[in-house]
């Protein structure tokens, strides 16, 4: 998990959310409906009934007509952080004693979550064997939260390509997760944690948190394995997650065979996410927590 030095270079940023959405209780961030605060939105006419407080006198006296004074109103915004704990997600190399595949999105998470806690904003954190915390809002909330995240988020026990019988009943697919999270989901900035490999594909869990107004952004994370491959010769490659083996002959032309599908695979999840309006990140698993997000979510414009 993440050092106490690195947690506290996080204090002071905050998310940037794609849009204004209407939050669930007073906070720091604007909200689309207008409210109470001192920074001045726009004029609409009187109507009977308006409080004569608010009219601009000073308006008035030159147009001969009333109009009341809108302020923006101030909300927190919701913050989802959607960590997928998948076996794929907890891939290791046999001489590796844990997954920094793994590791690497884990920091992650406890990264967003942390920022969203102490910038104000509502948290909410599910993983893929639907293990939830919050909504929480707070500083106070952090300690909570990282026992959750030390209880809740570490990886399974994964050896010699074969799954634990306690967790095959509890993995879902990633569209059946997005779109049941989605039918309850408060409105505001989605963080989805994933590697993205599932044989039935992402769209429709995405179009359900897009249509239940969530804002995603995307932390695609892949290890250098998966990325840049250095195996050769004939192989049996075991499946993580359904233990299904397959008998390869690995040669130049199927490694750029891969490369080019795996382009393919990025580059259409990343047009489909921007297109809706999300931001995308593709990160190699084997960089460090702390200079994704202080180095390139940063210039990319996720924080500030």
């Amino acid at each position: 998990m993440l050092v106490e030095s690195i947690l506290r270079s996080l204090n002071g940023l905050r998310f940037v959310p794609q849009r204004r959405r209407p939050g669930v209780t007073t906070g720091e961030r604007r909200s689309p409906r207008r409210g109470r605060s001192l920074e001045f939105a726009d004029y609409r006419d009187y109507t009977p009934g308006d409080d004569p407080r608010r009219v601009d006198w000073n308006v008035y006296a030159r147009l001969e007509r009333p109009y009341i004074k809108l302020y923006e109103d101030e909300e927190d915004l919701t913050v989802h952080v959607l960590l997928d704990s998948s076996p794929s997600m907890q891939w290791r190399e046999e001489n590796e004693q844990a997954s920094p595949k793994w590791n690497c999105a884990a920091q992650l998470a406890m990264a967003m979550c942390y920022i969203a806690l102490t910038s104000g904003d509502r948290l909410v954190i599910e993983t893929s064997t639907k293990a939830r915390f919050g909504p929480k809002r707070g500083a106070t909330a952090i300690s909570s939260f990282i026992e959750f995240i030390e209880r809740e988020a570490l990886p399974a026990e994964v050896a010699d390509g074969r799954v634990p019988a306690n967790r095959v009943t509890q993995v879902t697919h990633l569209n059946s997760w997005w779109k049941r999270y989605a039918l309850d989901a408060k409105p505001g900035l989605c963080v989805i944690i994933s590697d993205f490999l599932d044989p039935e594909g992402y769209v429709e869990g995405l179009n359900a948190l897009g249509a239940g107004r969530l804002d995603v952004n995307i932390l695609h994370t892949l290890s250098t394995a998966e990325l840049d491959p250095e195996f050769s010769g004939d192989l049996r490659l075991r499946d993580i997650e359904t233990a299904a083996a397959q008998d390869i002959s690995l040669d130049d032309a199927l490694i750029t065979q891969y490369r080019r599908r795996l382009n393919q695979f990025t580059t259409e999840l990343a047009d489909f996410c921007r297109r809706r309006g999300g931001k995308y990140h593709l990160i190699n698993t084997s960089e460090s927590a702390e200079k994704i997000i202080l180095r390139d979510l940063r210039k990319e414009g996720w924080i500030i």
